[in-house]
């Protein structure tokens, strides 16, 4: 299965958004830049600490965007 970046989020949004993803069974997960960074050996890490990189499969791409466009629109409301 092959994984794409769909966005950028932050840390606290995340869990709400893995909660939609879950309900609507869409494959996913989140790295996070600043570990990465950490792990890269890096002395000063390139990114926040609160940010997430969120992967869906490639399949369901258009439907998370979709779903998530939705989600975005009814919760600023």
């Amino acid at each position: 299965m092959k994984h794409v970046c769909i966005g950028t989020l932050n840390h606290f949004d995340s869990n709400r958004i893995s909660i939609v993803l879950e309900e609507h069974k869409i494959d996913f997960f989140f790295k996070s830049s600043y570990e990465s960074s950490l792990q890269s050996g890096w002395m000063a890490p390139g990114s926040s600490f609160n940010e997430k990189l969120l992967f869906v499969d490639e399949i369901q791409f258009l439907k998370t965007k979709k779903l998530l466009e939705n989600y975005i629109i009814d919760w600023s409301q």
